[in-house]
């Protein structure tokens, strides 16, 4: 760990005497930007405030160091002095607090100080704590690989430190060596609860364990938090890796506004640290310096309130915000009659569904520079634990196809960073089952970044997910998660069952500007083969198939139950029965146009997934069914869905009991076509 003396002369630091006043400037700013934030919430003209009062030297120290013409910023909440060192303006913090819909961050959709600029590479932050340290790994690691000599700056709280996301980044950057900073404004309180409580030992001394230079300084001394981050950005700028810096500072008021710091801390404490203001520490420097005098302070003192009060009559009067229901998406699907995507060559290569993945990202890779994949195993030699990925690291180079820690947060925010910097990536979840770790990652920021900053910011990802039963894959390898994500607003959820759909599908949901989760059955990669069209090829997202007609009954379907029932439907023709069998595919969006046309074409349906019965996604069409096509029903409409186990098991004698089969698709459809 190293230390830095408290006395720092700033001519030896290599800033101006102006730079440095411009520090006071900004820190000045900054406070009183904070003070009349609390005013105003005394008035109850705004509803919430969260404070920079005494965090001001650290963070103006910290901005000082970088370039905002190359560099990346992910602050935390209260980075208010950070934020405009690097040039947001007053007028943009009050349109946030006011809520209004000038403000170029939300429009009114988030929180007061949830920064988002991409004019100044200030990535979207949300409330959720540490999730921004995986976005710094990846906004990070798409730098180097596009050859940038950018280095990116990533803040929090102490408190944020206990968090996975911040030790999975911190080993991410340690194992590729990535130019980032990481500033922990490390005050003494998560809220209310105390250092002791929430952090074992010292956080600058856990950068060893990282393979990273960890710095401890005193953040109330802008000169010394300056020349610390300086230097870390020289080490990242030379390829020697990122660094840790602790800043040893304290909040003035209470957490937010909705907090009271009274009872949880002295006033005597405050009072002590009162002593060590950064402002006050830095005038008196600037005075014994004869860098400040009674003239310029005056200057100083009257730009700073001019300036707040312009920013606050115009927040005021800005308007408000009317629309709640734009920018869901980058890319808004309203599924309808459209042209049908050309049927594969029957003469044509055939392929399975593992080949034809491969294939495709293959032919991506070679398409657009842009594209790159990571995940748990997916590099060379491996190549995945189903190949998928084979030959990508070997063909590619390991910029673009490499291996990741197991980590699936960490996973799906990197990729998040990536994609926010310029990169298209397909991150690999080795599993369904081991999703859940990235699930905050997914839902709150992946599904709401192009909301909450008014789609300033977009999300291009494609998470490859293998799912679902079948392959004696037993309670933690067959887990089927499509309902989970297909609720989630802003995600897409695509699921093919065809060689040639994987194709089609994989390449629009690369093409697609939005997160979009492409889950793969199982059961399907070798057991389903087909031809696949050469070339590009694409699959409309939101649109379903009608893989056959049927008279009877529609049976809906997808991934490997699709497949299932079409092996059901030509065994029930031999009987009779006429089923068509209509394919999702897209599940979100989902293609009602379809879903209704085969509700009016024979007014029976059965949906059959191979998920629990209970929440699974087939209530979802159940529901839209009974609500805008009961007129046509002839019957009402049957789900199938696995038995209600948490899984299923690993006995292959008791998973059959379980899983749905073809078997129990007939059956149940004999039924419906009596009815």
């Amino acid at each position: 760990m190293l230390e830095l003396d408290n006395v720092i002369d700033h001519g030896a630091l290599g800033l101006s005497d102006e730079q440095v006043v411009e520090m006071y400037r900004t820190m000045l700013l900054a406070r009183r930007l904070d003070d009349r934030m609390w005013a105003l919430n005394r008035q109850g003209r705004v509803p919430f405030v969260v404070s920079v009062s005494g965090h001001e030297g650290t963070q103006v120290g910290a901005a000082a160091a970088f370039d905002t013409a190359r560099d990346w910023f992910l602050p935390y909440y209260r980075d208010i002095a950070l934020n405009l060192a690097l040039g947001v303006t007053p007028l943009d913090i009050f349109l946030g607090v006011f809520a209004k819909a000038d403000d170029p961050a939300s429009g009114g959709r988030q929180m007061p100080n949830h920064w988002s600029e991409p004019d100044l590479n200030i990535f979207s932050h949300s409330s959720v704590i540490a999730t921004q340290y995986p976005h710094a790994c990846g906004v990070a690691k798409e730098l180097v690989r596009t050859g940038s000599d950018g280095v990116v700056l990533v803040s929090s709280g102490e408190g944020a430190t206990s968090e996975g996301d911040f030790h999975e980044a911190m080993n991410f950057a340690g194992i590729h060596k990535l130019p980032i900073v990481f500033l922990v404004e490390n005050n003494l309180y998560a809220i209310s609860v105390p250092a002791e409580q929430e952090v074992a030992g010292s956080l600058a001394k856990r950068a060893s364990g990282y393979n990273m230079v960890g710095v401890e300084v005193d953040g109330n001394n802008v000169l010394a938090v300056y020349g610390a981050t300086a230097a870390a950005v020289e080490r990242a700028r030379n390829g020697e890796g990122p660094t840790l810096i602790e800043a040893k500072t304290y909040r003035y008021y209470a957490h937010t506004s909705d907090d009271d710091d009274k009872l949880y801390r002295t006033a005597e404490e405050v009072e002590l640290w009162r002593r060590k203001d950064p402002i006050l520490v830095l005038h008196q420097y600037m005075v014994e310096s004869r860098i400040l005098d009674q003239k310029t302070e005056a200057a100083i003192n009257e730009e700073v309130d001019d300036a707040i009060a312009d920013a606050v009559a115009a927040a005021t009067s800005a308007p408000d915000p009317t629309d709640a229901l734009s920018f869901v998406y980058a890319n808004p699907i309203e599924p309808g009659p459209g042209a049908t995507e050309p049927e594969p060559d029957p003469d044509g290569p055939t392929m399975n569904l593992i080949t034809a993945i491969n294939t495709t990202l293959h032919e991506l890779f070679e398409e657009f520079p842009d594209v790159c994949t990571f995940g748990e195993d997916v590099a060379d030699p491996k190549g995945g634990v189903f190949k998928t990925t084979v030959g990508l690291t070997n063909t590619f180079g390991e910029e673009r196809c490499f291996n990741a820690p197991l980590a699936e947060s960490l996973i799906i925010g990197t990729a998040i960073g990536m994609a926010a910097a310029g990169a298209r990536p397909i991150p690999e979840i080795q599993f369904a089952d081991f999703i859940h770790p990235a699930f905050d990652q997914l839902v709150s920021e992946a599904a709401r970044i192009h909301y909450r900053t008014n789609g300033r910011w977009k999300c291009p990802i494609v998470v490859r997910v293998p799912y679902g039963g079948g392959i004696h894959g037993s309670l933690y390898h067959s887990q089927s998660i499509e309902a989970f994500y297909a609720h989630v607003p802003g995600l897409k959820v695509v699921i093919p069952s065809t060689p040639a759909d994987a194709k089609g599908l994989l390449r629009a949901a690369l093409e697609d500007p939005d997160p979009v989760m492409f889950i793969e059955p199982k059961k399907l990669y070798r057991l389903a083969s087909g031809p696949v069209p050469e070339g590009p090829h694409t699959v409309p997202l939101g649109r379903a198939a009608l893989r056959r007609a049927g008279d009877d009954l529609t049976i809906i379907a997808y991934g490997t139950m699709a497949h299932f029932a079409i092996e059901a439907a030509e065994r029930l023709d031999e009987e009779g029965v006429s089923a068509g069998v209509l394919d999702l595919r897209s599940i979100r969006p989902l293609d009602w146009p379809s879903i209704e046309a085969a509700v009016h074409h024979n007014g029976k349906v059965l949906i059959v997934h191979e998920d629990n019965q209970f929440g699974g996604f087939g209530a979802e069409v159940a529901a839209q069914i009974g609500t805008k096509a009961f007129d046509w029903l002839d019957a009402p409409v049957q789900r199938y869905g696995s038995a209600e186990v948490p899984s299923f098991p690993y006995n292959d004698g008791l998973e059959a009991q379980v899983m749905p089969t073809v078997e129990g698709i007939m059956d149940r459809a004999r039924d419906l076509a009596r009815y």
